[in-house]
């Protein structure tokens, strides 16, 4: 699990100075992985349509939740079937299914 996910699910608790260091933490990462979605669209391995900010925020979202999901269901191949569909959206590609 991450570290900040499982801090934000008790935000409202946490000391100030701690709340500002987890919404850092979310802050950075969205601008990292917006920058990256940039540089994907310019070099044509990613096709996100929506701006780039909003799909690092919907991406970053996705990870979390799904982390949390798949360990409340004691099920870590949960977060990776959660994720694929996700991934492969943002390279503009369908979903191959995985053999059983």
């Amino acid at each position: 699990m991450c570290l900040c996910g499982m801090l934000a699910a008790e935000y409202s608790t946490l000391p100030k100075a701690m709340r500002a260091q987890v919404r850092r933490f979310f802050e950075t990462s969205e601008t990292w992985l917006a920058a990256l979605i940039v540089r994907g669209r310019k070099e044509k391995w990613l096709r996100a349509g929506a701006p780039a900010r909003d799909v690092a925020r919907m991406t970053v979202g996705t990870l979390e939740g799904a982390m949390l999901i798949a360990r409340s269901c004691d099920d870590p191949a949960r977060f990776a079937s959660s994720v694929r569909p996700a991934l492969a959206e943002l390279k503009g590609r369908s979903v191959q299914k995985k053999p059983h």
